[in-house]
């Protein structure tokens, strides 16, 4: 979700996808889209980035971003504006200390 905290409003939200067979990646994280969405229709660098996980109850849980993840926000400044939502629906940075690897790659690797 991506939310412009001046004008308190939800400009949009969007989602992790999977990919094709013939692709470098094994899915597209929704770090990924929120960052390219940011860089292309946020030119003041105001919007802040919700991300979470939804539970089987539908509940929202809260995730954390990935190493490669962390590292592409990093790269273009981002790691102050990515956020996410603890069990007690409290706002918590979602980039942390030592992040774990994804699971695809864990998977595609035997890891």
């Amino acid at each position: 979700m991506f939310y412009d905290p001046k004008r308190k409003v939800i400009v949009n939200y969007g989602s992790s996808r999977p990919c094709g067979k013939n692709h470098n990646k094994s899915s597209i994280h929704a770090e990924q889209n929120a960052l390219n969405f940011c860089l292309k229709n946020d030119r003041n660098n105001r919007y802040h980035i919700y991300i979470s996980r939804y539970t089987r109850d539908g509940n929202i849980k809260q995730t954390h971003c990935c190493r490669s993840c962390t590292q592409l926000l990093t790269k273009y400044n981002y790691e102050n504006k990515v956020f996410t939502f603890n069990e007690n629906k409290k706002i918590i940075p979602a980039i942390i200390d030592n992040p774990e690897i994804s699971l695809a790659y864990k998977i595609k690797h035997n890891l």
